[in-house]
């Protein structure tokens, strides 16, 4: 038996299906990058992990996660409040957040390990409640002024994270206290409305603070091991998250029994916090899979359903057209995946690609045939053909057959249906695995390997 023929509809197909895949991946990357849906699973996550909305806006402002994106904090707005009422600016003032796709775990634990810290810092509790403002007014933006409130709200978020950050006490605190006063009291002359919500702020910051105090001078005082300083921080955590102190005091407990060495304490309960938050982001990595293949299978039916890449039909024809066979295979045995040109310009690595199936005639694509009155019951357009008609699929109450380019009695609207699916699920498979097995096509089509690719193996 001549397995030839067979190799070469083979190689055919999945260069075809290389193709849908690369088609498919670039409208699944787009529409992700549109959704950022990578980046709020990932919030959704440190949500329940934080286990309190305001400890999860703390997280995400805090420095060393607002610069793993792209995004500069605006300067806060200088222009006076009457200006937001006029129409002609609206629109040019909001200012979206963007959330980061990918968070190391070293950066999760730093950023953790310094806002428990902090967590008996007045301050922080001050900034708490100010960026609980922010997402509050942040949901429901009905003008442009109200940007230029939440804009106001991230510089006194600021200055309250400046003043947690350092010593309690000390002469730099004080002075960023002081100008965090001067700014609030400005703030609320500015917009008067918010100033009853500024006070209640103060006042739940120095209940919460005088609660945290009884629970932290329970703890030891040892000043100089930082171990004990995070330990008094994440006991003030219970007071602010009881889940999250749960957890970060089960991470913390015992861990100078696995090292000798003092200095090495605190690097033990990072690497502990650090494996609970890659086992988070494991789940999610699950999640996340499974919903971008159900994305690919779904975005590669309709592309495949809109540019008639039937594989049934496909197959059928190379079967028929040995010259168009051996054109296509002879494209796929000089092709080579260009990953790095995917990454850098995909746009015109995928037009590139599809160069290569220029004039080779593939029935793939749909044409409009035209009745010229005649009423679509007389003509052999036909959802289900017998033997002298041809598949179409009539659009009701016109005299237009929508079908094939290269239409006939070998298929319909079933067959079709399956065939599309069929080349669905291989779109979903993505590139890189196809590429793969059509080397190993290719090489059996050549009786064996290229020399070169020994040599350089």
């Amino acid at each position: 038996m001549n397995l030839g023929p067979i190799v070469e509809v083979a190689v055919g197909i999945i260069f075809v299906w290389i193709v849908l895949s690369m088609t498919t991946i670039q409208i699944q990357e787009w529409i992700s990058s549109k959704l950022n849906k990578r980046a709020r699973d990932m919030e959704d996550a440190i949500h329940e992990m934080l286990a309190n909305p305001n400890l999860k806006a703390q997280f995400y402002d805090h420095p060393v996660i607002r610069g793993l994106t792209a995004n500069k904090r605006k300067q806060p707005s200088k222009v006076p409040t009457w200006f937001y009422k006029y129409p002609i600016v609206r629109g040019f003032t909001r200012e979206k957040r963007r959330l980061p796709s990918y968070i190391p775990s070293q950066e999760f634990a730093l950023t953790l390990f310094d806002i428990a810290m902090t967590a008996g810092t007045e301050a922080s509790l001050i900034q708490q409640g100010i960026l609980k403002l922010r997402d509050d007014l942040q949901k429901d933006i009905k003008q442009p002024r109200d940007q230029a409130i939440i804009t106001e709200l991230n510089l006194l978020a600021e200055l309250a994270r400046s003043a947690a950050a350092t010593e309690a006490g000390t002469a730099i605190t004080n002075k960023t206290l002081e100008t965090l006063e001067a700014e609030t009291i400005k703030f609320t002359d500015k917009f008067p409305e918010y100033e009853h919500l500024m006070k209640d702020v103060r006042k739940e910051a120095k209940q919460l603070k005088s609660e945290i105090d009884k629970v932290v001078r329970k703890q030891p005082k040892d000043q100089d091991s930082a171990l004990n300083k995070l330990r008094r921080g994440v006991a003030a955590l219970s007071v602010i998250s009881p889940e999250v102190h749960q957890t970060l005091s089960a991470l913390l407990l015992n861990v100078e029994e696995y090292t000798t060495e003092k200095e090495n304490h605190l690097a033990k309960a990072r690497q502990n916090v650090e494996k609970w938050f890659d086992d988070a982001m494991d789940r999610i990595s699950g999640v996340f899979k499974r919903y971008a293949q159900a994305m690919a299978l779904l975005i590669g039916f309709i592309v495949a359903l809109f540019l008639n890449v039937d594989s049934i039909n496909l197959t059928l024809y190379l079967w028929r057209e040995p010259a168009i066979r051996q054109a296509l295979a002879q494209n796929a045995a000089d092709f080579q995946l260009p990953a790095q040109e995917l990454k850098d310009n995909p746009e015109k690595a995928l037009q590139d690609f599809r160069d290569q199936f220029v004039g080779l005639n593939l029935p793939v694509g749909w044409v409009i045939n035209e009745t010229k009155g005649v009423a679509i019951s007389d003509t052999n357009c036909r959802l289900f053909p017998g033997d002298t008609q041809t598949f179409g699929i009539p659009v009701f109450g016109s005299y237009r057959c929508v079908a094939p380019p290269q239409s006939n009695n070998q298929t319909n609207v079933l067959l079709k249906l399956i065939g599309i699916f069929i080349t669905a699920l291989a779109a979903r498979q993505g590139a890189p695995f196809w590429f793969d097995i059509l080397k190993r096509f290719v090489n059996v089509r050549a009786t064996g390997a290229n020399p070169a690719e020994k040599e350089g193996k």
